[in-house]
């Protein structure tokens, strides 16, 4: 005699839905980290320039 297990079916994701949602959590991390950078750097151009120039220094 056979036993039927009876739970639950999985569930399944669309892979459509699990790109939006992927999608989603990436700009919002780098929106986030933007932010973080910003906060802690008050004049982020001036950070970039002084990469700059010492990028420019080292060619």
């Amino acid at each position: 005699m056979s036993q039927i297990s009876k739970g639950r079916t999985p569930v399944r994701i669309p892979a459509e839905v699990a790109n939006i949602v992927g999608t989603s959590a990436a700009i919002l991390a780098v929106v986030a980290t933007g932010s973080a950078i910003v906060a802690a750097v008050p004049d982020p151009g001036a950070l970039a320039f002084a990469v700059y120039w010492w990028i420019a220094q080292k060619l």
